[in-house]
C-alpha cells in the first residue's frame, strides 16, 4: 500500500493472522521488478511470469489464456478484448470493467460493427464463451499496460508505448464512437445499467511452450496463470482456480495466488481492504497448514506494490534451519515495512 496508508488503517484493522503466520520470518527481500511505466501495477503479473514461465518482459497473457479455457488452437498474435466502463472520479475519468457485461444479445448486436473496426486496424474478432479476443497475423507492435493495473486508472501516454500506439488510439477513437451510438447503450440507459464505453486489448501473445517449470501445483483465478503452469509442463488438473485444498500432486513447490484483496487496492477503498485482510490470511494458513502435511519446509510469502515485491520466507521447526530453531524466540515481523510499497 502506499505510504501512510498503514498508519491509517493500523488501528482498525487485524493484523494478527498476518503476523501469527510470519513469526520468526527472515529479514524482508525487496526487489524493484518493474522499471517500464506500462507495467507499473502489474508487478504480481511481472512476478508470476518469471517464476512460473521463467520469462523477462511484457507478460504475454491472452493467447494462454484463450488455451486454458478450451479454445481451439490459433497460431495468430491473440490479444483479450475487455469492456470498459468510464467512471467520472474526483472530475476525471477513470477506467473500470462495467457492473453488467455484455449479455450474448448485445454481443450479437455489436459483433459485426465491431468486427468491421477490427479489421481496418489487421485484426479478426473471436469469440470463446462470453468473451471477446482480437488476433492478427503480424504482431502487433504495441505494449499495452494489463487490464487489471489499468482499471480504475486514468487513460495515459504511459497506458501504451511501442511504435504502432497510434493505432491503438485511432483504433479505441473508433470503437468509442460506435458504442456512443448504439442501441445496446440506449438500452442500458433506459434500464438504468452502467454503459459500455470502450474496450481495452489486452496480453498480446501466442501460445508456445515455456521451460520447464518445478512446481508441482499451481492455483490462480486468472485462466492464462493456468496456460502459463500446463506449457510449462504442469497437468491441468494441476492446475486450478483457488480453492480451500491442494490439488493432487507429488512433492514439491506448490503455487497459490491469493487475490482476495487485489479489487479493494486497486480502488484504493482501505476500508474494505482492511475487513478482507482476515479472511485472506485465513485462507492462507489453511492452504500453508496443508502445505506442511505434504512436507514442504518453508512458506514463502510474497506482497506486490505498484513496482516491488516485499517477500519473506518462514522456515519450519526442525526444518533447514536446525533442530533447536522451534526452540529460538521468534521475532514479529515488521509489518509496516512488509506492507508499504518502496516505491510510492
Amino acid at each position: 500500500m502506499p505510504e501512510g496508508v498503514f498508519e491509517q488503517i493500523a488501528q482498525k484493522t487485524d493484523f494478527s493472522g498476518l503476523s501469527k503466520l510470519t513469526e520468526g520470518a527472515e529479514d524482508i527481500l525487496e526487489q524493484t521488478l518493474v522499471d517500464s511505466p506500462v507495467l507499473r501495477g502489474a508487478t504480481h503479473l511481472v512476478w508470476l511470469w518469471q517464476v512460473i514461465g521463467k520469462s523477462r518482459g511484457m507478460p504475454e497473457t491472452a493467447a494462454f489464456e484463450w488455451e486454458a479455457d478450451g479454445g481451439p488452437a490459433m497460431g495468430a498474435e491473440t490479444w483479450r478484448l475487455h469492456s470498459v466502463h468510464d467512471e467520472i472520479k474526483d472530475g476525471e475519468t477513470i477506467l473500470r470493467s462495467p457492473a453488467q457485461e455484455l449479455s450474448e444479445t448485445e454481443r450479437d448486436a455489436l459483433h459485426d460493427k465491431v468486427l468491421a473496426i477490427a479489421r481496418e486496424f489487421g485484426f479478426q474478432l473471436q469469440q470463446w464463451a462470453d468473451r471477446w479476443y482480437l488476433t492478427r497475423n503480424k504482431d502487433w507492435q504495441v505494449a499495452v499496460r494489463p487490464w487489471c493495473a489499468q482499471k480504475y486508472r486514468l487513460f495515459s501516454e504511459t497506458s501504451i508505448e511501442g511504435t504502432e500506439a497510434d493505432q491503438f488510439k485511432a483504433m479505441d477513437q473508433k470503437l468509442r464512437a460506435l458504442l456512443k451510438e448504439s442501441g445496446v447503450n440506449a438500452q442500458r440507459k433506459a434500464e438504468g445499467l452502467e454503459t459500455i464505453d470502450a474496450f481495452w486489448p489486452d496480453g498480446g501473445s501466442r501460445r508456445h511452450l515455456l521451460k520447464p517449470s518445478t512446481l508441482r501445483a499451481v492455483m490462480g483465478n486468472d485462466a492464462f496463470i493456468w496456460g502459463w503452469a500446463q506449457n510449462a509442463g504442469l497437468l491441468n488438473f494441476r492446475t486450478t482456480a483457488l480453492k480451500n485444498d491442494w490439488p493432487e500432486a507429488p512433492e514439491g513447490d506448490l503455487l497459490a495466488v491469493a487475490d482476495g484483496l487485489w479489487e479493494s487496492y486497486r480502488k484504493k477503498d482501505w476500508e474494505a481492504w482492511s475487513k478482507e485482510l482476515p479472511q485472506v490470511m485465513r485462507t492462507v494458513a489453511h492452504l500453508a497448514e496443508l502445505a506442511r502435511a505434504r512436507r514442504a519446509n518453508r512458506l514463502v510469502l510474497v506482497a506486490s506494490g505498484e513496482t516491488d515485491t516485499h517477500t519473506v520466507v518462514v522456515n519450519e521447526a526442525g526444518g533447514a534451519k536446525g533442530l533447536f530453531a522451534r526452540f529460538k524466540k521468534k521475532k514479529p515481523l515488521n509489518l509496516q515495512a512488509y506492507l508499504n510499497e518502496a516505491a510510492s
